[in-house]
């Protein structure tokens, strides 16, 4: 009897201790193509990485838990998840968002002459002329004497360090020194100090700049994630919690994010 009632412990301890198990999976599109920073979402636990730059990645899920997989410009996937996705990889195709190319209209309508319809082409004579001044000007070497800003030696106030022991910079590096050998040093954030660092910035940092553009959740945790990486954020605020120094980093973080995504707007 007691045999069986160790077993039956350790049969409960093991499904316990093997209860979080991970989801390795590739992000394609309709073609075959490696999709990179895709946002992989559990949906039971809210839990978000990336693909890395070759499609991969990897996420902590359950037998039954549900998938989101989202790309800007690109149909939003979701699956189920299964036993058998424990034991090979998922693989997820994206499909590329449809969409319509504005009508253009064409305003000049040919005559079939070679001549006549080549002329609707060139500049107006003005341009031409006005163009051609101002390359001769910018070529031309100039003629005037640029002013130098230069303080008179009867108004410089004086030059207290000459001869001199520099008392405030020697004190000044004691500090710097004392400070540096008692502060805390800075360590890289772990996953659940990352996560608990991005939902405290929704919360109590301004967003409504970002909102205004458009961006719904989604989009602002796939710009928070870029942020992270960029700016190393939770590694650097996470204990302190700077609000105006978080709310600089990521202003300079969304004007490269801009360049190199397309987001909604």
């Amino acid at each position: 009897m007691k045999l069986k009632l160790f077993s039956f412990l350790f049969l409960l301890i093991g499904i316990a201790g093997f209860s979080q198990e991970y989801i390795f999976g590739k992000v394609k599109s309709e073609f075959g193509n490696e999709i990179a920073d895709a946002i992989v979402i559990n949906v039971r636990t809210d839990e978000k990485v990336l693909s890395d730059r070759d499609g991969n990645f990897m996420i902590a899920s359950k037998p039954t838990d549900e998938l989101r997989i989202v790309k800007s410009g690109f149909e939003r996937f979701q699956v189920k998840i299964t036993s058998e996705n424990f034991t090979q990889p998922l693989n997820v195709a994206l499909t590329k968002v449809p969409y319509l190319i504005p009508e253009v209209e064409i305003a000049f309508q040919p005559t079939g002459n070679i001549r006549k319809d080549s002329k609707t082409l060139d500049p107006p004579k003005k341009v031409v002329a006005l163009n051609s001044s101002m390359d001769t000007y910018m070529k031309s070497p100039s003629t005037e004497v640029q002013p130098r800003l230069k303080t008179p030696s009867a108004f410089a106030g004086p030059n207290f360090s000459a001869g001199q022991v520099n008392v405030i910079g020697l004190v000044s590096a004691a500090v710097g020194l004392l400070t540096k050998a008692t502060s805390k040093p800075i360590t890289q954030a772990n996953y659940a100090e990352t996560q608990q660092f991005y939902n405290r910035i929704k919360l109590e940092v301004d967003l409504s700049f970002y909102t205004q553009q458009g961006w719904d959740e989604e989009e602002i945790d796939r710009f928070l994630i870029y942020a992270d990486k960029s700016f190393s954020l939770a590694k650097k605020y996470r204990d302190s919690f700077p609000i105006d120094r978080i709310a600089a980093d990521m202003r300079m973080a969304y004007i490269g994010y801009i360049k190199t995504r397309k987001v909604k707007s």
